[in-house]
């Protein structure tokens, strides 16, 4: 395991040899989120859809094969975000997923919230008093850009193509669930990361809700 001394300083070099990148990817994702909320949905699909396949694209080539080869197994990893790169591209052309605010008011305010916490990940890093160079941004750091696809991905629940939702929920849960608690809280102290475990609790959980009320439904269709 890579020290924690040592793991900062791959961010940091990072951080600093992307500038000012980060920023413009920070607010590729604003304007993911401003088009999600304005524009038709199969223009607000194809604009998420093409924005997260450009991100995860950049953070498995950039951060991980380019910046992060001192971090353990950092081909795996990059080819766990380059394979969500491509999947969301697929999705471009496919449109299985149709991302959509919930009509329930409940999860209409969770979605909300998850947005909100996702894009609120540099102030962790500000209340900590940590460095510019050591701030977490959503857009070209893998954490929170997973947290803000979960989000979405708790959005919606296809009807077709399941395979392709089924195997970008599966590598993002992946990712976002056990890192936070075995690596990123305990040992680097990256506290900002139970964001992204809570998406990922959260989506899952609208998986299996989703999924039993498919369930309902086709039991239903069968018993008339």
């Amino acid at each position: 395991m890579i020290p924690t001394n040592e793991w900062w300083a791959v961010l940091q070099n990072y951080s600093l040899g992307i500038f000012p990148t980060q920023i413009v990817f920070y607010l590729l994702a604003v304007a993911m989120l401003v088009v999600f909320f304005t524009q038709h949905e199969t223009i607000a699909n194809r604009v998420v859809k093409g924005g997260f396949a450009l991100a995860f694209g950049w953070i498995g080539i950039v951060f991980f094969l380019l910046f992060g080869q001192e971090l353990p197994a950092h081909n795996a990893q990059a080819f766990l975000f380059l394979s969500l790169s491509v999947l969301f591209a697929v999705d471009f052309f496919l449109n299985t997923c149709q991302f959509s605010m919930p009509r329930a008011s409940w999860r209409k305010t969770l979605t909300l919230a998850g947005f909100g916490l996702v894009m609120a990940y540099p102030l962790v890093a500000i209340s900590r008093g940590r460095p510019a160079s050591h701030w977490i941004v959503p857009g070209t750091y893998p954490c929170p850009t997973v947290a803000l696809a979960l989000v979405f991905m708790a959005t919606t629940f296809p009807s077709r193509n399941r395979w392709l939702y089924l195997i970008t929920l599966g590598l993002l849960s992946l990712w976002a669930i056990p890192f936070p608690i075995m690596i990123q809280i305990p040992q680097f102290g990256v506290y900002e990361d139970s964001i992204m475990l809570l998406m990922g609790i959260y989506g899952l959980g609208m998986l299996i809700g989703n999924w039993k009320r498919i369930g309902k439904q086709n039991r239903y269709n069968a018993g008339e």
